[in-house]
């Protein structure tokens, strides 16, 4: 969905990606408060139950998914398909000449008349693997932004996933515990809006404003644990990480097409999307286990927070290399661009 959004708008599409992803914002603000009713109705509903009711609405999503359609293709990326085509047929193994066919006399010379019948078979992981362009890491830049996304996603659910728990140790009155998740929902549509309008504007450098969001989204994690038992403390970090983590979603592949350039997204974020799912899936565990084995402590969470806090905040200061890097070797987006000059 996110690159569908940059394929369809040549304008302003940093403001539209951001109007586009504010609705997960909406779905943590509503469905925090929904969810928290639901499973507290103990009388008629258990938790697994619950979980079905959030899957199905989730599940809907599906619907949505129909409604986007193809770009018809423009005749730049025609003739670049086309000569992709030729590329391709000159390296087969298998024989696509006919009998008695005229056009044989010009497509046999360019093409090696092999048996495709001992081809050995790829298996359906293999398939995958191969449409994964790993050769997308030759771009320092791109690489630098990879690992800056990993370090990010090392800690970017910590408060989505432990703001309650948090909340709980430090003694927050259980009732105001929802007002915390909404708050983040709530920052979180209007950073996706706002910082997605702002990353339009001519004057406003992208990357450094993707660089703060990440530094500030680093900075409210790792004073979190710091904020006592007022509610009012907690609404107020979480709701500066959800204003700034929103900002971070809606940039990622605008910065990333600045990056790589349009032709390339597709892949290029599908590569960042492998190491973002990499990192989600040790940092979310690794906070788990760590608030458990401090559980002894005040602040059980204080060293969690503080160190996947410190990962976001690296995140966003490495990323002031990449304007080095990309002025000592072009990115790709540059180099297609000189090709089609010339």
């Amino acid at each position: 969905a996110i690159v569908s959004v940059n394929l369809y708008f040549e304008k302003k599409s940093a403001f539209a990606l951001g109007i586009a992803v504010c609705g997960s914002g909406v779905g943590t603000f509503v469905l925090s408060y929904i969810m928290d009713a639901v499973v507290n109705i103990q009388s008629w509903l258990s938790y697994p139950s619950a979980l079905l009711i959030e899957a199905a609405i989730i599940l809907f999503g599906i619907v949505c998914g129909f409604l986007m359609t193809p770009l018809p293709q423009e005749p730049s990326e025609q003739r670049r398909l086309q000569r992709q085509a030729e590329k391709n047929l000159k390296s087969s193994n298998a024989p696509v000449t006919s009998e008695n066919n005229v056009a044989n006399e010009i497509v046999e010379p360019m093409l090696p008349n092999v048996s495709i019948q001992n081809s050995p078979s790829k298996s359906f992981f293999g398939q995958i693997i191969e449409q994964i362009d790993l050769n997308l890491l030759k771009n320092t830049a791109f690489t630098l932004f990879t690992v800056s996304n990993f370090l990010a996603s090392l800690g970017f659910n910590v408060i989505y996933n432990f703001a309650d728990d948090l909340a709980n140790d430090s003694k927050v009155i259980k009732g105001h515990r929802t007002y915390i998740v909404m708050s983040i929902g709530l920052s979180n549509i209007l950073g996706r809006v706002i910082i997605g309008y702002l990353g339009d504007r001519k004057w406003i450098n992208r990357l450094l404003l993707f660089i703060i969001t990440l530094i500030i989204s680093g900075i409210a994690t790792i004073i979190a644990p710091l904020c006592g038992s007022s509610v009012i403390t907690h609404i107020g970090y979480a709701s500066l990480f959800g204003f700034f983590s929103g900002g971070y979603v809606a940039l990622t592949s605008i910065v990333l097409v600045d990056i790589v350039g349009k032709n390339k997204l597709s892949d290029a974020f599908g590569v960042l999307l492998l190491f973002i799912g990499i990192a989600t899936a040790i940092g979310t565990p690794i906070v788990g286990a760590m608030r458990d084995a401090f559980s002894d402590f005040t602040r059980p969470f204080l060293w969690p927070y503080l160190i996947f806090g410190s990962c976001t905040v690296l995140s966003g200061v490495i990323l002031f290399a990449i304007p080095f890097l990309q002025r000592k070797k072009p990115n790709g987006h540059q180099t297609e661009v000189n090709v089609e000059a010339s």
